[in-house]
């Protein structure tokens, strides 16, 4: 099988790290984060493999870092085979908590970040006339939730925007979807492991990352829309 180019955001951490485990095991990688220390670990794990891995360490509210995490992408690898849009925070509170300042900065990752790599991604996609785009979104991207406005708007919206995407880039060949996880044992929110103690239906960060796989080895001549992924109960409560 061809090893295939793929470009993760948020790769450092949960859901991101596990993608690159995943998808590393026989593909090189180019991973964009801000921990130095998770992703030389990380990088490593992937490079026993006989596959290549580079990172550049940058902030994704930055329309500069991005544009050189993309180009040192393409001078490393010649191509980006796969985006995968999976950096995002969360906060989570009442809507007259929010200041302006914290509601902004979720839009400006969750959203602009997704906006802003496809970006500069699908430059070179379209010359290519093949790439995927995968976006990682969530449940709140479906359906609202409680303390969720800030969150659940920057998650629809890229529910929307993967939607359009798809359309303008279909006819060059380029596949886009987005995967909706529900509840995942991370620590993202900060919600860390004591809190997560007797929650019974959670996904793990391989159960998404192994959704991504499927994506990435899809026909190219399918473009799956939306994966939706719910939680069964956990084994330790059955």
């Amino acid at each position: 099988m061809t090893k295939k180019t793929i470009l993760i955001t948020g790769a450092s951490k949960g859901i991101g790290r596990a993608i690159a485990l995943e998808s590393g095991k026989n593909n090189n990688l180019s991973l964009f984060a801000r921990s130095e220390k998770d992703l030389n670990i990380i990088s490593d794990e992937i490079n026993k493999n006989d596959n290549k891995c580079i990172y550049y360490l940058g902030d994704i509210k930055k329309e500069e870092d991005i544009k050189k995490c993309v180009q040192n992408t393409i001078d490393t690898f010649g191509k980006i085979d796969v985006l995968i849009n999976n950096a995002g925070i969360g906060n989570f509170k009442r809507v007259d908590e929010f200041s302006y300042e914290e509601f902004d900065e979720i839009q400006k990752v969750n959203l602009y970040g997704t906006f802003l790599f496809s970006k500069y991604v699908t430059q070179h996609m379209i010359k290519a006339k093949s790439g995927y785009i995968i976006n990682i979104s969530s449940v709140a991207g479906l359906n609202g939730f409680k303390s969720g406005t800030a969150y659940a708007a920057s998650k629809f919206a890229v529910n929307g925007f993967t939607e359009s995407l798809r359309e303008d880039l279909k006819q060059y060949g380029i596949g886009v979807s987005v995967v909706c996880p529900g509840s995942v044992r991370t620590g993202f929110g900060g919600l860390d492991e004591a809190k997560l103690q007797g929650k019974d239906y959670m996904l793990e960060p391989e159960d998404v990352a192994k959704t991504v796989q499927y994506l990435i080895e899809e026909s190219e001549t399918a473009n799956t829309k939306l994966i939706e992924l719910k939680p069964r109960r956990r084994f330790e409560f059955r």
